[in-house]
């Protein structure tokens, strides 16, 4: 059975490439140069670790530890993969069998449901709107005897939102009294200390180096979990990819360590390009409405009064002003974009004085 078109890949890979000049649709913070890596002309070209370097697996584990992490511990609850989106798809993989309740949100990374529907799963989809509200009560109505895990994105992609603590507590009562797997693709979090797995025992985080580090090219992820889901991921990964690269395994050890430069790279991006989206958004508040992100590179604009679709909308916007966003109808929605805004202030200005020309075109 083949498995849906990825409709998220297939408009920023395939029908949008060659279109655009300037691209408000990559969800993650403006990308860094190679010269920003610490790299050694003298690191062998050998096969890595399937779970990943020593070292690395250490800083990751450092990353949501309570307490000092031994440097030169076996860290057998961190797996590091080809990018967030390989360790989603191994978990799924390895965790989930035809027959097996899955639930998750929309709109949202459209992987969530595809794959375990393609492995046979039966997946419910709850509507979690931008802007709105978990609704834990449709949570626990959802759930049913063969339910095995519940995928989350907070902060999210598309939403820019953020489950506050009150409905995580609301979420996490549901999942521990149906003994369910959470996952959480927290690729936009900051503080680890507020991961999944510091607040359920059967819990997975995943993240990664490209969204919040501007470092997609170097494809390293990683998933957090128990140990008996992560060593199946491992098993899993040997049958796939085998390993990472160990010269970008290496780099992302360093990078892990200077992290605190890499955030601040990142809150000096997104501080000043939210500025200029909101005064965008109140200079079209009678077309369109902005749901303020959570700390995310990128928002929701919620079409209000705009009488084309937001896929018609952004193809015309594409084509006529050769700027890029990201549509609704991608992520299983409809009447919105999203932006991405963590940009060096003049191509964001330029972008969104794109987009404003395309407004002005078609209401």
């Amino acid at each position: 059975m083949s498995i849906a078109t990825y409709t998220i890949q297939d408009w920023l890979f395939d029908r949008a490439q060659g279109r655009f000049e300037i691209d408000l649709a990559e969800s993650g913070v403006q990308y860094q140069l190679l010269s920003d890596l610490p790299l050694e002309s003298g690191w062998d070209l050998d096969y890595s670790l399937d779970r990943g370097t020593p070292e690395l697996r250490g800083r990751i584990a450092a990353l949501y530890a309570e307490t000092d992490v031994p440097p030169d511990a076996d860290h057998r609850a961190v797996i590091v993969t080809h990018g967030a989106q390989e360790a989603l798809y191994l978990l799924y993989r390895s965790t989930l069998a035809a027959g097996d309740h899955v639930i998750t949100t929309a709109p949202g990374w459209q992987q969530a449901w595809e794959v375990p529907a393609h492995i046979g799963c039966e997946v419910s989809v709850l509507d979690w709107r931008p802007g709105s509200p978990f609704d834990a009560d449709a949570l626990a109505s959802a759930v049913r005897p063969n339910t095995r895990m519940l995928i989350l994105n907070s902060p999210g992609n598309p939403s820019g939102q953020t489950l506050t603590s009150t409905e995580w507590d609301a979420i996490l009562r549901v999942a521990g009294s149906h003994d369910l797997l959470v996952v959480n693709d927290e690729e936009y979090l900051l503080d680890f200390g507020a991961s999944v797995v510091r607040r359920h025992p059967r819990a997975v985080s995943v993240s990664g180096l490209s969204k919040v580090y501007g470092m997609p090219a170097l494809r390293v992820g990683w998933a957090r979990g128990p140990e008996d889901v992560i060593e199946r991921m491992v098993n899993y990964k040997r049958y796939t990819t085998v390993s990472n690269s160990v010269v970008w395994e290496r780099a992302a050890a360093r990078v892990i360590a200077d992290r605190d430069r890499h955030i601040a790279r990142y809150r000096s991006l997104v501080a000043p390009g939210l500025q200029q989206l909101e005064t965008f958004a109140r200079e079209h508040e009678a077309h369109l409405q902005l749901v303020g992100p959570h700390g995310t590179p990128f928002a929701w604009v919620r079409f209000t009064s705009v009488p084309v679709s937001s896929q018609q909308f952004a193809e015309q916007l594409l084509d006529q002003q050769r700027t890029l966003v990201m549509p609704a109808e991608v992520f299983g929605a409809e009447n919105g974009i999203r932006i991405s805004y963590a940009r060096p202030a003049d191509v964001l200005a330029e972008g969104l004085r794109r987009v404003s020309a395309q407004l002005a075109a078609v209401v």
